[in-house]
């Protein structure tokens, strides 16, 4: 597996522009985005699929022009890499981040929290395929201000949701998908004013 391979959501950016009958409705560039990666993912041995997933979220970091510090895979205390958001006021954040090609649930938080205070971290993303129903790791108010003010748009289930003081920020395969769309259909827009 050709771990430089071109970011994917590029590659499908580049392909959906070109199919005029998806490109004015974002549920059909939605589709066509899962369709494209499903199928990548599919194609691969079953070994293989979790590193090339991890390889996709950090993709769409890349793609979200998020930057990204990948950890090596020897003492990176159960990391994947490091979120660094710059915010002018507030300075620069890490968040850790760990990615998942499995459904997680609160054992693997847990595990996650070690991890971040094993690394020296405060605030953490776990990238998921899925998640258990997790109440008790509901989105930490500073967190979603970060996330919000560099523009990551959310479901609006988890904006409108009460907040904890929990570290930890879940997103889900669907919400990256659901992002990569809204974006794509978004630049659409802009070009062809409808």
């Amino acid at each position: 597996m050709n771990l430089n391979m071109a970011n994917i959501f590029s590659e499908i950016e580049e392909r959906v522009f070109d199919k005029e009958n998806i490109i004015f409705e974002e549920d059909k560039i939605r589709d066509y985005v899962l369709d494209s990666i499903l199928a990548k993912i599919n194609s691969l041995e079953e070994n293989k699929k979790p590193f090339y997933f991890e390889e996709i979220i950090k993709d769409f970091f890349k793609y979200k022009k998020i930057d990204l510090i990948e950890t090596k895979k020897t003492r990176d205390f159960g990391l994947d890499g490091v979120i660094k958001l710059g915010l002018e006021m507030a300075g620069d954040i890490n968040l850790g981040l760990q990615i998942k090609y499995k459904l997680i649930d609160s054992n693997d938080i847990d595990l996650f929290i070690l991890a971040l205070r094993n690394a020296e971290l405060q605030l953490g993303v776990i990238v998921c395929k899925d998640s258990r129903s997790l109440e008790k790791y509901d989105l930490n108010s500073k967190l979603k201000a970060i996330l919000l003010s560099r523009g990551i748009t959310l479901k609006e289930r988890l904006l409108n949701d009460k907040i904890d003081i929990n570290p930890i920020l879940i997103i889900k395969f669907d919400d990256i998908i659901n992002m990569v769309a809204s974006d794509m259909r978004n630049w659409i827009k802009a070009v062809y004013k409808q």
